[in-house]
């Protein structure tokens, strides 16, 4: 009887040895999952956009007369990257003024802010010239914005009536027009190279 007895308990003890290791190795195994869990690398691809101002057509107007262009000749163009219109102006005396007109594009496929138009000498000096930007837009992708802001426009037209105060915002593929009238009182003449540059940044 006392061996049926002690026979009984250590039977006891193993089930609840064996208990005890079975506890233990969930314990174990659901710590490891949840840390597994945490280790989890996570991969994905994000796609990424660009906004882009360009100068997509340009004018330079002179005050309507005869003999400007032969007294005052100016060669201008637009660097091969569509970001800067310059231009080389010769001549330059008192009451010499030009009208430099930027129709500008987003290239790109994030909306922008066209914050300004930044005009830029080859000279330290330029107290003397006198400049005043106006901005006209947005222009969705279709607008017809050639009159009166653009087609057909003469140096004593600008500015047109309609401007706006910068920035302007501006989503892929539309347009502002900027006139920025570039005038010198100075008394000596001088020749020098001027550098329009359309500028923005990422909206908002």
């Amino acid at each position: 009887m006392e061996f049926i007895i002690k026979a009984a308990g250590n039977m006891k003890n193993k089930v609840i040895v064996i208990f005890n290791v079975i506890l233990i190795l969930t314990v174990i195994a659901g710590i490891s999952y949840s840390h597994w869990q945490d280790s989890v690398k996570i991969e994905g691809i994000v796609k990424m956009g660009c906004g882009k101002l360009i100068i997509d057509s340009e004018k330079l107007l002179v005050p309507t007369g005869v003999g400007f262009n032969e007294t005052h000749p100016i060669y201008y163009h637009v660097t091969s990257d569509n970001r800067f219109l310059i231009a080389e102006c010769q001549n330059v005396d008192y009451n010499w003024s030009i009208a430099v007109g930027l129709l500008i594009k987003n290239s790109g496929t994030l909306p922008l802010k066209l914050i300004e138009t930044q005009i830029t000498f080859n000279i330290t000096d330029t107290s003397q010239f006198n400049i005043t930007t106006y901005y006209y837009g947005p222009f969705r992708p279709g607008t017809n914005f050639n009159f009166p802001y653009w087609d057909g426009i003469a140096f004593e037209e600008v500015p047109p009536e309609g401007d706006v105060a910068p920035p302007i915002i501006l989503d892929p593929d539309y347009h502002a027009i900027t006139w920025t009238i570039i005038s010198y009182n100075g008394t000596q003449p001088l020749n020098v190279m001027i550098t329009v540059t359309p500028t923005g940044s990422l909206y908002p």
